[in-house]
């Protein structure tokens, strides 16, 4: 397992990544031979048509699936080699995930829903769950719905809620997935300007495509993922 020196490592880099996927509709994605690294703090858009690369390369950014060829590192530590379990445990720990539905738990309010990855990842005690998730809730400006059931809450609130419960263990990386896809395109720009002032409150890296009817133009770097190339299309961050 190839290792650098971590405090000088971006959050998460690739190398040489190559893949491919067949979907049912016998359309064919694929991602050659790229090599990039991801800054902390900023926020990535990947753009690009369907089936052109980006769904793949998400999933690949994101520990959801391995690579053919290449590798991805985190913090300079390449996931090559790691078996199933010590995946798992490098993705819940790394990283948050938000997807088209929030996939809130009826059963619980709020506060106990952003809580959950806490438990299950940090075994955090009771109180410092709270504290950690009255923190994150503060910031997301909903921490006056903590004992809200969730199923009054409305699409924006349950989204958000959803976030709260992606970051509430401090990941390196946050991946949102078709962004847009079930909500109006203004609960979708609420939604996406939250997550970036938040990551980046927090240091979290963010890297999300967007449904292809919506467009938001306000991530520090676009990616334009289509197949043979992955081009940097947009960058914002100051150089130098």
């Amino acid at each position: 397992m190839k290792v650098t020196n971590k405090e000088s490592a971006d959050p998460l880099a690739v190398q040489h990544l190559s893949d491919r996927r067949l979907h049912s509709e016998g359309r064919e994605e694929i991602v050659k031979d790229f090599s990039y690294s991801f800054r902390a703090a900023t926020f990535y858009a990947l753009s690009g048509p369907e089936f052109g690369g980006k769904s793949l390369l998400l999933h690949l950014l994101g520990l959801l699936a391995m690579p053919a060829s290449g590798q991805v590192l985190m913090e300079g530590q390449s996931m090559t080699g790691l078996d199933l379990e010590e995946l798992s445990e490098i993705r819940n720990r790394k990283f948050g995930f938000l997807f088209t539905a929030p996939f809130l738990l009826p059963a619980f309010n709020v506060l106990e829903n952003v809580a959950m990855p806490l438990f299950k990842i940090t075994q955090a005690s009771a109180r410092e769950a709270k504290t950690a998730t009255e923190t994150v809730l503060e910031l997301m400006g909903i921490s006056e719905m903590a004992d809200i059931e969730v199923g009054q809450l409305r699409p924006l609130e349950e989204h958000l809620v959803a976030l709260a419960r992606a970051v509430v263990h401090r990941p390196k990386i946050l991946i949102g997935e078709n962004i847009g896809a079930t909500l109006e395109d203004r609960v979708s720009e609420h939604l996406l300007s939250k997550m970036r002032q938040v990551c980046q409150r927090l240091g979290i890296t963010v890297i999300a495509t967007f449904a292809p009817s919506f467009k938001w133009e306000r991530a520090d770097v676009v990616l334009e993922v289509a197949h043979p190339r992955i081009e940097e299309v947009f960058n914002r961050i100051p150089h130098g």
